[in-house]
């Protein structure tokens, strides 16, 4: 997915080097898996460019990212809005529940990602982090189609 995403937020070197944010944006724009950070709202807080390019990629309107899907949305909600009767969306709002209130220090979850005519799915993981002196979650989401198919066979 070659989807070119411009990020005007992104800092420069000198601050990445004295910014705790900057040094975090940097590390989730390096990694290959989509990545947000939450507040401990469940509010989008950051997103790296993987999550940003797929937002573009898999929206129905090209070109558009998804309106679900940036900084200032609760995460929380938006799954369960977008999955209504979807179980795997209600596990993955209780775990990630579970991660930001520190009754779990780590969630995961393998679920469908289906799209019209692909079938994937995808791993995620939630971590705690501390986002704004409080408690916060990384989740990261690790497409593991190839691995569910030769798993299934």
């Amino acid at each position: 997915m070659n989807v070119p995403v411009s990020d005007v937020n992104t800092p420069s070197a000198a601050e990445q080097q004295q910014d705790p944010k900057a040094l975090l944006r940097a590390a989730l724009d390096a990694l290959p898996d989509i990545a947000l950070v939450l507040d401990t709202q469940g509010v989008i807080v950051m997103t790296n460019t993987t999550w940003r390019q797929y937002a573009l990629a898999y929206n129905a309107q090209p070109g558009m990212p998804a309106t679900d899907s940036d900084v200032g949305i609760n995460y929380l909600d938006a799954l369960v809005l977008d999955n209504d009767q979807d179980d795997s969306a209600r596990q993955a709002v209780q775990g990630i529940r579970d991660v930001l209130s520190g009754h779990m220090e780590a969630f995961c979850l393998t679920y469908p990602c289906h799209t019209g005519d692909e079938r994937h799915w995808f791993t995620m993981t939630v971590t705690g982090l501390v986002w704004d002196d409080a408690p916060g979650a990384l989740v990261t989401h690790t497409d593991t189609t190839p691995r569910h198919r030769l798993t299934r066979r």
